[in-house]
């Protein structure tokens, strides 16, 4: 595979941290050890908050060099990652500067639609029809299920049904589809898309539980029970049950709750802490290394996936899943679907429904009366991890890339 020129088309990079980039940095690597020569096109660091460095101000294309990969920063506008119409006006003005950037180049042999969404997709098939590349299109969300999940649209609307069409040509104009589970790939054959080219990358394991360091940040008293939640504080995830379950436990002394991490649900969970005088919540905005973040999590007895009650529950696979339970520990999580059955069935968790607090109160309470319990589950995580380690990612990808040559 030495020669091929591999392009990457993703929104986010490296300063700018997310799910996506997590996923493309463990891809990066797998990619590096088969030999592929990479090139990523990526905006200006802007996320969450839009704010763009100055050394990016007033022009359209910065290249760089990042671990010997060749880096092309393209122009996107400056607005926080926030509601329907910003995210919109943020993935067209990416699809246009780095469809011209991709437009500029020589020699593009295979590439990556990889984020955001359906609008990368644009990019690469600019692509395949300028330079005949070949265009993989990875799906992490499936829109426009995923966004009906959101509740920024409706699945009787005008807008979902163009979508869908939108997606449906796209996909079939792809050379091949990677995607995270067996459940998305039966919802994409659904729509008549051919199996035979859609493949399972899986997003694999990042942190390592035995990373250690002396680690300032205390969350919580050690000697505390405690609750943690850390990822994007998005709005796919349902922090109002989580805060309703722990208004309801605030009377335990010794069980805290622990939210850790950034985005747009951010004022609306300080208020309500601040509102319901909740002594038994932290919501904890700083950043971490991944060391510290390793260090920080230690700190949990039980992590809680809040996720929100939504019609397409298989349309997402959230990733801070596999950073939880790389750490051994149980998961709470409020869920239906493939995420649910995934832990039913390795039992390293406890599923609740959406959106009932008091179910999510007993889990919890389950968890901390029964130390038992608790090693079991951790125990049958190590059966678990093996299915998301990194030299499954470099399998995957190498049958991906069998077919493309």
């Amino acid at each position: 595979m030495k020669g091929l020129q591999f392009y990457i088309i993703s929104q986010y990079f490296l300063p700018d941290i997310n799910g996506d980039v997590i996923r493309l940095l463990n891809s990066i690597k797998a990619l590096k050890r088969l030999g592929v020569n990479l090139t990523i096109i990526t905006a200006f660091p802007h996320y969450p908050s839009g704010l763009i460095p100055p050394k990016y101000h007033g022009k359209l294309f910065v290249k760089e060099t990042w671990n010997d990969i060749k880096i092309i920063r393209t122009f996107i506008l400056p607005l926080p990652h926030k509601g329907f119409i910003n995210r919109l006006l943020l993935y067209l003005s990416f699809t246009f500067s780095s469809t011209i950037a991709i437009l500029l180049e020589r020699n593009v042999d295979i590439i990556w639609a990889f984020s955001q969404k359906f609008f990368s997709y644009i990019t690469g098939l600019a692509s395949k029809l300028l330079h005949r590349s070949k265009v993989i299109v990875d799906i992490t969300d499936i829109w426009p299920e995923a966004i009906v999940n959101t509740g920024y649209i409706k699945d009787c609307s005008f807008l979902f049904r163009l979508i869908k069409l939108f997606m449906c040509l796209l996909l079939k104009l792809a050379d091949a589809i990677t995607t995270l589970t067996e459940a998305m790939k039966n919802m994409l054959s659904s729509w008549g898309i051919n199996q035979n080219k859609i493949f399972l990358v899986p997003n694999v394991i990042r942190l390592k539980s035995e990373s250690t360091m002396n680690n300032k940040s205390q969350p919580v008293k050690k000697e505390n029970f405690v609750v943690m939640y850390s990822g994007n504080l998005g709005s796919n995830y349902d922090f109002k049950t989580l805060l309703l379950a722990a208004s309801k436990l605030r009377h335990y002394s010794d069980v805290d709750f622990v939210i850790r991490g950034e985005g747009e649900m951010e004022e609306y969970i300080s208020k309500f802490i601040k509102i319901n005088k909740l002594n038994n919540v932290k919501l904890d905005r700083k950043l971490l290394s991944e060391r510290e973040l390793v260090n920080y999590l230690k700190k949990a007895d039980v992590f809680i996936l809040p996720m929100k009650k939504c019609p397409y529950p298989d349309a997402s696979f959230p990733i801070k899943f596999l950073d939880y339970f790389s750490l051994g520990k149980p998961i709470v999580c409020c869920a239906e679907g493939f995420l649910a059955k995934l832990i039913d069935k390795y039992k390293i968790g406890i599923v609740v429904p959406p959106e009932d607090p008091d179910k999510l109160i007993n889990a919890v309470i389950a968890l901390k009366k029964d130390c038992n319990l608790t090693k079991r589950m951790a125990k049958n995580v190590k059966d678990m991890v093996r299915h998301f380690s990194p030299e499954t990612l470099e399998k995957a990808f190498q049958e991906v890339l069998s077919v493309m040559l």
